[in-house]
């Protein structure tokens, strides 16, 4: 009779180990989407056409293929560094 009830629990102890383990499997799997979809945004973000449109929109910056002619006006540079002071002394 002890043996029956040891087994009844055994099993109903796997049961609700299992219950968790299939639980926290679906948690692991919804934070991975979370995880891929971050990255999706994240590579969008970091494309080359994304930072050249960020660039000609927000600083007029154009993009030349002659390096040894690139103008910069000074006062961009100043808003340029005022901007990533910023954003880093947060």
């Amino acid at each position: 009779m002890p043996l029956l009830f040891s087994y009844v629990y055994i099993i109903k102890q796997v049961k609700k180990l299992n219950s968790i383990k299939n639980s926290k499997t679906e948690i692991l799997k919804e934070l991975k989407n979370k995880l891929e979809e971050k990255k999706v945004i994240y590579q969008k973000l970091t494309s080359e056409d994304e930072i050249i449109k960020k660039a000609k929109s927000k600083f007029n910056l154009v993009r030349s293929n002659k390096i040894e002619n690139i103008n910069i006006n000074s006062n961009q540079i100043k808003n340029l560094e005022k901007l990533v002071r910023k954003k880093y002394d947060q």
